[in-house]
């Protein structure tokens, strides 16, 4: 049993986690009352101050690698903007759409972009909304382009270098990142194929009517599209391939997106300062709210969601005080299947908490244990969260993952059984591993 105490104390957590979604305000605040919710249930069950607040430290001290790359990308989303890295992406995806290929196209494109960019919403940001407004002006079925869209702003989601999900994952499972990520590329290609060919049919079967390249016009005019502008881009996909940590490839990236802001679009150093600070913002009617944003002070509010919740992951695991759900579902994993059983908990951390970073962190606080039982290897671990919880959480229609990536393309979660990638993905890793 669970106990009153702690059942009372996540009643009020999910409570805090219900008013901050309907509320429209930061998850952070049902973290920090969880946090003191949870500390306060330790303290009655005979834990001390010390030790309690030693735990949530350890806890918090796996979020450092995380945290110092969303740092790094709060840095990155304000230099690719400035440096025309962002635009040159989106012109040239723009360039290559004719009617019969848009669908296929806005799935590539988002794809790619977000193999450089690392960062769902970032991508559903820039290159959704543009895409968006060509799919309106042009007439083509909306909810198949934005299900074409949030298919591929998920693909770099585990892939990506820059990809703060995949930096997490690979922290509370323990294991080094770039080789979590050689791994997730093993289980990519089967379901990214797939979905390739769907969205190939679906461009044939939903023509684009007409393309207004208004926004491609305007790009043009505010940035000097080129080639310094992509080799940010190139650094970060190319480095980690040569062995370079995600860290130090983030790092390179920057560098060369700010010699570009400042040397090939002449934007002046303090103006460049700021915007690394405060995000980048840009003049031009049509591109002010697509093109603007990125900057650290995007990533507080990210990085306070991480250290909270390595926090609770760090009292939970210290105190035992999961134990009898870690008991529950090891007996749902013998009944179904460690995958399967993955499945289940990622979608019911992802509608509990409406969060992919509490997903991932609790999908990996709750299964350690089992993991530990079996004798299976860390890797095994970061494999299995890496091929559920971080794209599931795209599916839940309440959760952050989804809600933010629809109101930038203006789009209701009818359109989630289009996005066909969230769905093949641990579809394709579960028929891959089902018990015979």
């Amino acid at each position: 049993m669970i106990g009153s105490d702690l059942t009372a104390a996540f009643g009020v957590f999910l409570t805090g986690v219900a008013v901050c979604m309907v509320k429209g305000v930061s998850l952070v605040w049902a973290l920090a009352v969880g946090f003191v919710c949870f500390f306060g249930v330790a303290l009655g069950r005979g834990f001390h101050v010390k030790e309690l607040a030693a735990m949530a430290w350890k806890g918090m001290g796996t979020s450092m690698k995380v945290l110092r790359i969303l740092t790094l990308l709060g840095l990155l989303t304000a230099l690719w903007r400035a440096s025309g890295t962002v635009a040159v992406f989106v012109w040239t995806g723009a360039k290559l759409i004719t009617p019969r290929s848009f669908v296929l196209i806005a799935f590539l494109l988002s794809s790619v972009f977000c193999m450089a960019f690392g960062s769902c919403f970032g991508v559903a940001g820039t290159a959704g909304v543009i895409l968006m407004a060509i799919a309106r002006g042009g007439g083509a079925n909306l909810t198949v382009t934005a299900g074409a869209i949030m298919s591929g702003i998920y693909v770099g989601e585990r892939l990506s270098p820059a990809s703060s999900s995949a930096a997490l994952t690979a922290a509370m499972a323990g294991v080094d990142q770039r080789e979590f990520q050689q791994r997730m590329w093993r289980t990519t290609p089967t379901p990214l194929l797939l979905a390739t060919a769907a969205y190939g049919v679906l461009s044939l079967l939903f023509p684009l009517q007409r393309l207004d390249m208004q926004v491609v016009s305007a790009l043009e005019q505010e940035f000097s599209l080129t080639w310094p502008t992509v080799l940010p881009a190139v650094a970060l996909l190319v480095l980690p391939w040569l062995k370079l940590n995600a860290v130090w490839s983030i790092l390179v990236s920057c560098v060369l997106s700010a010699l570009s802001a400042l040397l090939v679009q002449g934007m002046p150093a303090e103006q460049l300062l700021r915007a690394c600070i405060f995000g980048y913002r840009n003049s031009s009617p049509i591109l002010a709210e697509i093109i603007s944003g990125g900057g650290l002070l995007s990533m507080v509010n990210g990085m306070l969601i991480v250290i909270l919740s390595c926090g609770n992951s760090g009292i939970f695991s210290g105190t035992g005080l999961l134990k009898p759900v870690t008991d529950g579902l090891s007996r749902l994993t013998a009944r179904i299947g460690l995958t399967a059983a993955h499945i289940v908990l990622a979608l019911g951390c992802t509608g509990i908490f409406c969060n992919q970073t509490v997903a991932i962190v609790m999908s990996a606080q709750l299964m350690k244990e089992e993991y530990r039982r079996e004798g299976r290897e860390p890797m095994e671990l970061a494999e299995n969260i890496g091929n559920t919880a971080i794209n599931l959480a795209g599916l839940v229609p309440w959760a952050i993952a989804a809600t933010v990536p629809l109101a930038a393309m203006e789009m209701g979660p009818s359109i989630l059984p289009w996005a066909v990638y969230l769905y093949l993905l641990p579809l394709c890793w579960w028929f891959q591993n089902r018990k015979p």
